[in-house]
């Protein structure tokens, strides 16, 4: 999935991206530099997704990616 650079993540982008991570709340706070409350409460709309947070994840998207595709190369060589 790719995310937009000029719209606003939402919460439950969020949670989605979180999921797609395969993280807990409380592993995206901690990667994030926030406590699990504060993810918690942006999936849920309650707390603001700053810009900075915004782009932290969708950091974490593309090396989650890039990762799954390295593992893919490396299966593949080996055959």
């Amino acid at each position: 999935m790719i995310y937009a650079l000029d719209t606003m993540m939402t919460g439950k982008e969020l949670k989605r991206a979180r999921l797609r991570l395969k993280m807990t709340q409380k592993e995206l706070g901690e990667a994030l530099g926030v406590h699990k409350n504060s993810a918690a409460r942006m999936e849920r709309g309650e707390f603001p997704i700053i810009r900075t947070t915004e782009l932290a994840v969708k950091y974490l998207l593309i090396m989650e990616t890039k990762k799954g595709g390295r593992k893919n190369e490396r299966h593949r060589k080996s055959f």
